[in-house]
């Protein structure tokens, strides 16, 4: 299974463009932050991550609150093929989280 659902702030995003087929595409960088419990221990967690949205969701992506917390949902890819990159998917975010 490959799904991903992370809280997380719009920190950086590029101008909307579009594939040779008239597709928008947006993409962005999210950052993470939570406390989490790994071995017995709270770990203070923090990731910044590149991602993606295609086609109706690039729209919403594109007009979303830099800054603001969303819930995102989605999968992982390699950037290219043969790369050991990736980039996560957004399939879908929420409303903002409460602070």
């Amino acid at each position: 299974m490959n799904r991903l659902d992370i809280g997380a702030c719009i920190i950086e995003r590029d101008v909307l463009r579009h594939s040779p087929a008239g597709i928008p595409i947006s993409t962005c960088v999210l950052q993470h932050r939570s406390s989490q419990m790994e071995a017995g221990q709270e770990r203070q967690v923090e990731a910044e991550i590149a991602a993606v949205a295609i086609g109706k969701l690039a729209g919403q992506l594109d007009t979303a609150l830099l800054g603001k917390a969303y819930r995102f949902h989605g999968f992982l890819a390699q950037t290219r093929r043969n790369s050991r990159g990736i980039v996560f998917h957004i399939t879908g975010f929420d409303q903002e989280l409460e602070d």
